[in-house]
């Protein structure tokens, strides 16, 4: 996904949650977690959320991908050592779903690759909209 470069005013940030600089996620190694906290505002209802994505650089484009396994919905965590060695990057333990580095499914259930986040660029930090993942197909 290409980044979007946009001002403050030009998008709606209400539910977007600030990843950092650019310089800064376009520094390896790869692929890394990366943790966010955002003020999330519904209508009338305001809360705090906190999360992380993974993030990493595929022709010379940022991939932000959801930590989501796309089977049922758990977490996929970093995998061990043992799995890494096999190419696995990201495990989702709930029912052993396997994704490569770029968020590839590789094994186990799940149908398709981990969700992406659209990048935007605003003075000189990654946004994402945390509500707003898009999903992908196996390639």
């Amino acid at each position: 996904m290409g980044l979007v470069a946009c001002s403050d005013d030009s998008i709606d940030t209400s539910s977007m949650a600030n990843l950092g600089p650019l310089d800064e996620l376009k520094k390896g190694p790869f692929p890394k977690k990366v943790n966010y906290k955002v003020q999330v505002k519904d209508a009338w209802v305001e809360q705090e959320l906190e999360g992380f994505v993974y993030v990493n650089v595929e022709n010379r484009d940022l991939l932000i991908m959801s930590p989501i396994c796309t089977h049922l919905g758990c977490t996929a965590s970093n995998a061990e050592e043992a799995k890494q060695k096999d190419g696995v990057a990201f495990y989702c333990p709930c029912h052993g779903g396997e994704y490569d580095q770029y968020g590839v499914n590789i094994g186990g259930p799940p149908p398709r690759p981990l969700d992406l986040f659209e990048p935007y660029l605003i003075d000189g930090n990654v946004h994402i909209s945390i509500l707003s993942p898009q999903e992908r197909k196996k390639t």
